[in-house]
């Protein structure tokens, strides 16, 4: 054995340190093994290049030191080790790396050092076994599913399986009876039975219980790995690269050290995405890639993992955030526009209806940005089933197509279709189509096949040259398209590849199709401007409701904005729009303002009102939600709502800019600022703190007028946005208000940048003045940094910063000029304490007794509403108001206020 290992040392030599110095790696490495397996020697053949950020253990398995704080652990797949960029991982070659040494190594082991971590990690011996499948009708109790899909009689997601009132015994003994049929899933409360063609991976529900052959949710790879400390504390470890979760799912600020996720499926996107290949790149596309349209799914491979290191506090949390975004690429910021309100109806509308009501929303002075149709704009009078039309074979369905629009409800769809979007366009309004789509060639067009693409191109990018700003891709219907690789059974969402459903993969389709039309054709003739690319797809899988937690594909973040499907309520919408904020990176998730009902109360109406113009996205949908169709009184305060909206437009567009370079929401549940509160009350998704600054709890029981809820207040002192009384956190304190008045509170140290003109189109603001409404809390080291991003494409800046000492009762704040020299007015409102005024001002090192105005608090018996902007009174038992007006001007501003 001595002389066995002597001849593999000389062969090391002669492959590392001799001539064979510039002989591939990968060569040296085969013949290194060969060596070995000759001699009878067991050996782990670790490679690491000098200084370098990449070990090859066994030539199996790579490990990448991208950073400090993120490894990359990646198993061999078909064609080797992937260094291109692929549907989950854009930006690889943003981490420059830190070097790895091999501290040691055996047949089947390795640990690998870095100046950040140790990485350990167990390679196969032999091929792992499958797992024993389970009897049908052993039971996991308090489980879901993660994803799968239907056996093909019991397709559509939201029916029962079996008759109403089945037992747990029922289903299981119809899935054992059923050839199709691999799992099943039992709701106990309900009797329902839904029995699963395929099912992968598992997720905690406590209404429901599961059973039946349930893989992991990835496949057995044989690898197992650990990340740990400098000091050998255990960060991360998995027994089996395949178990680590596919879909998103960040954990929250200090609840784990580490968080792992696996890019899979692993696919290569081209740069054009889903649609025809572009005439210029034809003949650069690999011909083995031509019938898929330049995708290349060769390279998938389950087990190629990311493990973010997110230390022990919030700024490690939010670093790995950063990175995250730097690696998959981050939310896009959103047209301007987005912002604003929007508005559809599930309604048979004429054109003329349609145009009355548009001009409605002007008359009354409603704020309005986007009107949009539903599906009523084809003619598919028969929903989602086959629509028999004389001359056309049986089975024919319109709907299908995009040739097929209702020209007897609107007569401007006709060729050559664009009178309708150039009288939106008249209005200054954006609009969208809803799509269900349906695949090609009867149903049987794989995703990325030509003749697919083509297709699917075809339809989306006619509609938007008649005018059409960008897409709904409504996944809620009888037929749908499915994710890649997967053939369409004909009904419902079709099968899911690998884990992956066709909600990221929609998503994807239809944001590409959008951003791929705007870019060729920017100047959009019959619409107005889309500077940037959107669509309105959805969010996950099922509808939400109160307590479900559901999460996705881990690209799905880049393809905004995201609604929350059907019969959604108040309560599930605030739940899904604070939590998705956290976990999957989406700050635009939202649901059908108003829900998909007519409440039976106006006061209904304007607590979904209230909670969407303080929260991502202000969408009314569902029923009939025109702000006139109730009463005045109702209409009155939704006017006032979105007027606060609207006035909040230039923070809202700049925390977009800031969520897309940061990932922090700008809904944010209160935990992402105060996480040793967590337990408290900071991490309840029934509240949240909007734009920094306001302390947000809607109120979702309509049931009575005036209404009582449990508020979580975060540290320090707050201001209740509607009496002026103050609170000082943490506590939970009992809010009551009626309809008109959702929950919210003022933060000390805040300070916000708002028009006091909000106007009815968000591309009609004038911001040649802007207001700031600061409220300091003199007496304290504080500063508070706000940015302005310009509405115009560069997105100039312009940087605000409030800062207080704790050696006197000053306030300053400074304004920057802007990034593009633009001038502007400001009118810097400080809401002072009561009992507070201001003494002296200086503004630009100029002192001056004339600048301040004081204005009191309303009157205890006047209505009030705050977010009243420039020259409006402050709450009745809150303190004055002392304004301040800048003249316009381009040069930075610099104004010192001395409190009493």
């Amino acid at each position: 054995k001595r002389l066995s290992v002597s001849i593999y040392h000389s062969v090391l030599f002669h492959l590392f340190l001799s001539d064979w110095i510039h002989v591939p790696i990968m060569v040296k490495f085969i013949c290194v093994l060969a060596a070995a397996a000759m001699l009878g020697i067991a050996v782990s053949a670790v490679v690491v290049k000098d200084g370098d950020n990449i070990a090859i253990v066994n030539t199996d398995l790579r490990v990448t030191a991208l950073s400090e704080t993120l490894v990359r652990i990646e198993p061999r797949g078909p064609t080797g080790f992937v260094d291109t960029t692929t549907f989950m991982v854009l930006n690889r070659s943003a981490f420059t790396g830190i070097p790895i040494t091999v501290k040691s190594s055996s047949a089947t082991h390795a640990t690998l050092t870095t100046s950040a971590y140790t990485i350990e990690v167990t390679t196969p011996a032999a091929p792992p076994a499958p797992p024993t499948p389970q009897p049908m009708c052993t039971a996991t109790p308090n489980t879901d599913i993660a994803s799968g899909s239907r056996i093909s009689s019991c397709p559509m997601k939201d029916q029962s399986c079996l008759p109403p009132h089945a037992s747990q015994s029922d289903c299981c003994n119809n899935c054992t009876t059923n050839k199709e049929c691999t799992a099943w899933i039992f709701d106990p409360a309900a009797g329902n039975c839904w029995l699963m063609a395929s099912a992968s991976g598992t997720k905690h529900a406590a209404d429901r219980v599961v059973g039946g052959n349930i893989p992991s949710g990835g496949g057995i790879t044989g690898f197992s790995a650990k990340v740990l400390s400098p000091s050998g504390d255990l960060l991360w470890n998995v027994s089996d690269l395949g178990s680590v979760e596919q879909n998103l799912m960040w954990p929250s600020p200090n609840a784990a050290a580490a968080y792992a996720i696996k890019d899979y499926p692993r696919f290569f996107t081209p740069a054009w995405g889903p649609v025809p290949i572009p005439a210029d790149e034809k003949g650069k596309v690999d011909p083995a890639l031509v019938n898929t349209s330049g995708f290349d799914y060769r390279i998938n491979q389950d087990g190629d993992t990311y493990v973010f290191l997110l230390g022990n506090d919030i700024d490690g949390w939010n670093a790995g955030r950063k990175e995250f975004i730097d690696l998959v690429g981050p939310t896009p910021v959103l047209p301007d526009f987005a912002f604003g309100t929007w508005f559809t109806y599930w309604h048979q509308y004429t054109e003329a209806e349609a145009k009355g009501e548009v001009e409605r929303w002007d008359t009354d002075a409603l704020p309005l940005d986007v009107w949009a149709l539903d599906m009523n704009w084809r003619n598919s009078p028969h929903g989602h089933q086959a629509n028999v039309t004389p001359g056309n074979p049986p089975g024919f369905a319109p709907q299908h197509f995009y040739n097929y629009p209702n020209t007897e409800l609107f007569p401007d769809f006709a060729d050559p279709g664009t009178g309708w979007f150039d009288w939106l366009k008249s209005k200054k309004l954006r609009t969208y189509f809803n799509d269900h789509p349906f695949p090609t060639d009867n149903g049987t067009a794989l995703q990325t096949t030509p003749d697919e693409v083509a297709f699917r191109w075809a339809g989306l990018s006619k509609w938007m040259s008649r005018g059409l700003s960008y897409w709904w891709f409504d996944a809620n219907w009888g037929f749908s398209i499915p994710p890649p690789n997967t053939v369409y059974g004909g009904s419902g969402d079709g099968n899911s590849w690998d884990g992956m459903d066709n909600r990221v993969w929609g998503s994807y389709v239809y944001y590409n199709a959008n951003s791929q039309y705007n870019t060729q054709n920017p100047k959009r003739e019959h619409t107005m401007s889309m500077d940037r690319p959107m669509a309105l797809t959805k969010y996950a899988e099922a509808n939400m409701v109160p307590g479900l937690v559901q999460h996705n594909h881990p690209a799905q973040h880049r393809y905004p904005v995201w609604w929350t499907g059907d019969g959604v309520d108040l309560e599930a919408s605030v739940e899904s729009m604070v939590d998705s904020g956290v976990y999957d990176f989406k700050p635009y998730v939202h649901s059908d303002c108003g829900g998909d009902y007519r409440p039976k109360e106006g006061g209904d109406l304007l607590r979904w009102t209230a909670h969407c113009a303080f929260g991502s996205i202000h969408r009314f949908h569902g029923s009939e939600h025109q702000p006139w169709s109730y009463d005045n009184h109702t209409e009155d305060v939704i006017r006032t709502y979105l007027n606060m909206r609207y006035k909040n437009i230039p923070s809202l567009i700049s925390f977009g800019h800031e969520a897309a370079a940061t990932a922090f929401p700008y809904v944010t549940r209160c935990d992402l600022f105060w996480p040793e509160y967590a337990q408290a009350g900071a991490s309840s998704n029934h509240q949240y703190i909007f734009l920094n600054d306001t302390l947000v709890a809607p109120i979702w029981n309509s049931t009575m007028n005036v209404t009582s809820r449990t508020v979580w207040v975060p540290p320090g002192e707050w201001t209740d946005a509607w009496s002026g009384d103050s609170v000082t956190g943490p506590k939970n304190v009992t809010a009551t208000q009626p309809y008109e008045r959702q929950p919210m509170w003022h933060r000390a140290g805040g300070l916000s940048i708002v028009t006091s003109k909000p106007g009815l189109r968000v591309d009609e603001q004038d911001w040649s003045e802007l207001t700031l409404e600061a409220f300091p809390v003199t007496g304290t080291a504080l500063e508070t940094r706000r940015v302005l991003y310009s509405r115009a494409a560069g997105a100039a800046r312009t940087f605000v910063a409030m800062t207080t000492t704790d050696t006197d009762n000053t306030v300053r704040i400074r304004v920057s000029a802007a990034e593009d020299e633009e001038s502007r007015a400001w009118v810097l409102r400080v809401h002072l304490k009561p009992g507070q005024r201001v003494a002296r001002t200086t503004v630009d090192g100029v002192e001056s007794t004339h600048t301040v105005v004081h204005i009191a608090p309303v009157a205890a018996d006047v209505e009030y509403f705050p977010f009243g902007g420039s020259g409006t009174a402050p709450a009745p038992r809150a303190g004055h108001i002392a304004e301040v007006r800048m003249p316009t001007a381009a040069h930075s501003r610099d104004v010192v206020l001395a409190v009493e």
